[in-house]
């Protein structure tokens, strides 16, 4: 089937199941047409993925992450860059504040930091605070992440962030989306059926991660909080009431690692490898 016949199916306003046996029904770029599929936006990502940076899977194809098929309404389209995980790699979401403090910020990249020399793929946005502080470990020491954009891979705020070059960005809007906040949440939904974990390092009673617990505890995920969210403050007051609702605390990657089996063959140390602010670390392999 011509590519360009899936791009115009996943404008059109069906489920993905829709879409999907619409797509073996072979439909013509007229049948397209009058169904509601705009020809200049198909076009626009076509040469979008023309210029190779970015690469794109379908619902119901074999690469088409395993995780998604459980949620009520799945995209029919991802686009994405570098490789997808496989169901089989493990997988933690980090999300939390955009206004990070000091402790915050250290905690995330720290976590972050560990959690990339264990090999487990840290799951997280492209917002700035708690989330970025999360990719900055794990550039630095040349890890793996999973970024969920809530915008198009074309737009500036993905273009021109180049800490975001180095990671998977997965995306299932047309390359010129902007963000908006009903993209966000949707993003949300993504992020947390990717990831086994939802650990929300720091945040207010308003943040979008206590968005994310609530899309993580609807799909049966485990929800933690580190222990630095739990202090008084008003920053800390949303990932203070996860605790006080239940929620497990756990004040670093050796503690997820503990409580769900998985090997630690890496720790963080003091030492002179990474610099965050005004802390160091290094990895010290047991």
């Amino acid at each position: 089937m011509k590519l360009s016949t899936l791009l115009s199916i996943s404008q059109l306003s069906l489920s993905a199941d829709e879409k999907l046996n619409l797509a073996y029904s072979n439909p013509s770029s007229s049948d397209l047409a009058k169904a509601g599929a705009i020809a200049g936006k198909t076009q626009r990502m076509l040469s979008f993925l023309a210029q190779g940076r970015t690469r794109i899977v379908f619902y119901g194809m074999p690469s088409y992450p395993k995780q998604f098929y459980q949620l009520e309404n799945p995209p029919f389209r991802l686009m994405y860059t570098q490789d997808l995980p496989t169901q089989t790699e493990r997988m933690l979401l980090v999300c939390g504040t955009r206004y990070a403090d000091g402790l915050g910020s250290q905690s995330s990249y720290e976590l972050a930091l560990e959690a990339g020399a264990n090999d487990t793929i840290v799951v997280t946005s492209n917002s700035r605070g708690i989330d970025r502080c999360a990719l900055y470990a794990l550039k630095d020491s040349n890890k793996r992440a999973v970024v969920v954009c809530d915008c198009g891979l074309a737009v500036n705020r993905i273009t021109n962030n180049a800490l975001l070059s180095a990671f998977c960005l997965v995306s299932p809007y047309e390359p010129d989306d902007e963000a908006l906040r009903f993209r966000c949440l949707s993003r949300n939904v993504l992020s947390t059926a990717l990831a086994e974990v939802t650990l929300v390092v720091q945040a207010p009673l308003k943040s979008g991660a206590l968005h994310c617990t609530t899309c993580a505890l609807d799909l049966g995920r485990d929800v933690y909080v580190h222990s630095l969210g739990t202090r008084g403050g008003s920053l800390n007051a949303g990932s203070r009431s996860l605790a006080e609702m239940g929620c497990e605390i756990v004040d670093g990657y050796q503690q997820i690692a503990a409580l769900r089996s998985w090997p630690v063959q890496a720790r963080i140390q003091a030492g002179s490898l990474y610099r965050f602010g005004p802390s160091c670390y290094s990895l010290d392999h047991a």
